[in-house]
């Protein structure tokens, strides 16, 4: 039997590693698939399928993509549940001796996503890994694009219930397990049957109960931020860590820098919702079409940010049970719709503030471009607007906020004089540098304008000397600068003119001294592109070493932005607050629901009043009609609901 070309047996080695992935196979300009995975592909994503030479007999399939367009078609793919393999091309193919060196740099999979048009701006993707060993269970979550990273071990009764809670309240994207799981096919099949999640396993050498690497290189917190001294009595957490952190560096290749914190949480600190509840109650999606009209979460949202939207999730899927922190929270929004125009001008600052939370994760990734670092900037620009806008708030949580808040005055200096306001896309091509910022930057730029005098200078001579007026010096990549004549004046051209290309209006030429112009030019400019492409990296770096305090600073950005979002409805929809204590004792007068309330015309809704206790009224509510109509409220109350802070099981709908 005939063997493969060099090329198709690399393809085909480099795809036994990956099998469960369909390879992405940089040839070019494009990624190309081969034998099912081009099947596969050409169906998914409705691409003609071709063939190619492999070395055999009968011609390899295969379709391809274009490498600039190939996140949608990657998105495409991870939608359709897919993982996708990108092997590129990992040495310049000018300088390459026999074929091109490749190697797969990423994979793809619905857990790790990190480019934009892939994710949901005010939305979480998590990934979780769960490891099982007899009853008990460890849980680890991470969203790659943040940067957040959770874990929590389930080791009481009624573990799985509980772990199906827990898998309820992150909703991740993918999950990963230990074989021991994996292969309880009973608990597979119910985790499937509650969530649309791409589930794959791993050996349990991968979900080892290592401390040393996990103590040394991150910073190990409980609920509150207080710092874990050891990981004693959690080895559930340990192997559920390893795990997860093995997974990322194994698909994504590099080191996440900006995963730096690990906050082990207990799960009672938290209202135990099972997933029913979840869906049931539709606080985030409507069971019926995943839409947000009509949840709580569509009536609550009027954060500013990308990342308040993200916290304001988190804050309603885990419900506070601790009453002092629930009072904290109250008190900070009480506050804020007391003062109308510290409110509103502190939605109108947030208002100019990007996700700096994902860009710092694209700064650690390695894919931020200089345009990133511009909306860092801006963003950080207005920190200190924001900050001074707290400075004489009184509640304890807004305090908290303006004293750790961190101005990141380095940074945006750094910014300010290294980055020009309006850098071209990619990093790779220059136009990046700001003048002033490097000496040698600064002369490289200067040769390049010098350049542009001397062919002007020379077009205006060389018409002097021909004769020729619309004679004219021009360039592309492909022919470099050339001297261009219309074909009239052909009989004008001097024989020190030599023919470059033929046009069919004309002729191209070059000159001995138009050469010397285009090597100084050309030399210049490649040296500068080389230069920019190197100092931004520099910054780059920088900016990564200060993660940490980025990551803080969203942190609180976000949670001022909620809070702010609470007091804007809470204003809007005339809510009072609640008074929130351990008795026991639930009274709530003429307490309005908040979805339905908003979902039906002014006037419509009528408020309901409720009285429970824990001793002889465990559940009566006094409800009143309009038209015939009977609204229930079982215990519930849109002041607890606007607040994000207590709540209680209701039925959304009109009996």
């Amino acid at each position: 039997m005939a063997e493969y070309t060099p090329m198709m047996q690399h393809y085909l080695d480099t795809k036994e590693e990956y099998k469960d992935c369909i390879l992405f196979y940089r040839l070019g300009d494009f990624y190309e698939m081969f034998f099912e995975d081009a099947k596969t592909a050409s169906r998914e994503l409705e691409i003609t399928l071709t063939g190619k030479d492999c070395g055999q007999e009968e011609r390899a399939p295969m379709c391809g993509v274009p490498f600039h367009a190939a996140n949608m078609y990657i998105a495409k793919l991870i939608e359709k549940g897919y993982k996708v393999a990108i092997c590129e091309q990992i040495e310049d193919p000018k300088k390459a001796k026999g074929m091109v060196k490749r190697d797969v740099v990423r994979v793809v999979t619905p857990g790790t996503l990190v480019e934009d048009n892939l994710l949901e701006e005010k939305k979480n993707n998590y990934i979780m890994s769960i490891y099982k060993e007899g009853i008990f269970f460890g849980v680890a979550v991470c969203d790659i694009s943040t940067g957040e990273f959770l874990a929590t071990q389930i080791r009481e009764t009624n573990n799985f219930t509980k772990l199906l809670d827990e898998i309820a309240r992150y909703y991740p994207a993918e999950i990963v397990t230990n074989e021991l799981l994996y292969s309880s096919v009973e608990e597979i099949s119910k985790i499937k049957e509650r969530i649309e999640a791409y589930i794959s396993h791993q050996t349990d050498d991968n979900f080892d109960q290592d401390t040393k690497a996990i103590m040394e290189k991150y910073e190990i917190t409980d609920d509150k931020g207080h710092k874990h001294e050891d990981l004693q009595g959690k080895e559930f957490v340990v192997s559920a860590i390893n795990g997860l952190l093995k997974y990322i560096k194994q698909t994504q290749k590099i080191e996440m820098e900006h995963i730096n914190t690990i906050k082990i949480y207990n799960t009672t600190k938290y209202m135990s919702l099972d997933i029913s509840a979840r869906r049931n109650l539709e606080l985030i999606e409507r069971m019926r079409d995943k839409s947000k009209r009509g949840t709580l979460l569509w009536v609550l949202d009027k954060t500013a940010t990308s990342m308040g939207g993200r916290l304001l999730r988190r804050w309603i899927n885990d419900p506070l049970i601790d009453t002092k922190e629930i009072n904290q929270r109250l008190t900070a929004v009480a506050e804020l719709k007391s003062d109308m125009i510290l409110k509103d001008d502190v939605i109108e600052t947030l208002k100019k503030i990007f996700d700096i939370e994902r860009i710092a994760g694209k700064i650690s990734y390695g894919n931020a471009n200089a345009r990133d670092m511009l909306s860092l900037k801006s963003s950080v620009k207005k920190l200190p607007d924001l900050r001074k806008l707290l400075e004489n708030t009184k509640s304890e949580q807004l305090k908290e906020i303006y004293q750790n808040m961190d101005e990141l005055s380095d940074i945006y200096e750094l910014i300010e004089k290294s980055i020009i306001e309006e850098p071209g896309i990619t990093i790779t091509e220059g136009n990046i540098i700001k003048k002033g910022y490097n000496e040698e930057v600064d002369k490289l730029k200067s040769a390049s304008t010098e350049g542009k005098n001397w062919l002007i200078n020379l077009e205006a001579k060389e018409k002097e000397e021909t004769g020729i007026k619309n004679l004219k010096i021009s360039y592309n990549k492909v022919f470099g600068y050339y001297i261009e004549v219309t074909k009239s004046n052909l009989k004008l051209v001097p024989e020190r003119f030599v023919r470059k290309q033929t046009l069919t209006n004309g002729e191209r030429y070059i000159t001995e001294e138009l050469k010397e112009i285009e090597d100084a030019i050309l030399g210049s400019q490649e040296k500068l592109v080389d230069l920019e492409y190197k100092l931004y990296l520099e910054i780059r770096d920088k900016i990564a070493k200060e993660i940490p305090r980025i990551q803080k600073t969203a942190e609180i950005v976000a949670t001022l932005d909620v809070l702010s979002s609470f007091a804007n409805v809470a204003e809007a929809q005339n809510y009072v607050m609640p008074i929130v204590d351990n008795s026991g004792e639930i009274n709530i007068e003429e307490g309005r629901h908040p979805v339905i309330e908003k979902m039906l015309s002014a006037g419509e809704f009528v408020p309901n009043d409720t009285y429970m206790n824990k001793s002889s009224d465990r559940l009566r509510s006094n409800n009143r009609t309009k038209h015939g109509r009977k609204i229930n409220l079982y215990a519930t109350s849109s002041i607890n609901y606007t607040y994000g802070t207590n709540w209680f099981i209701c039925p959304s709908k009109i009996c």
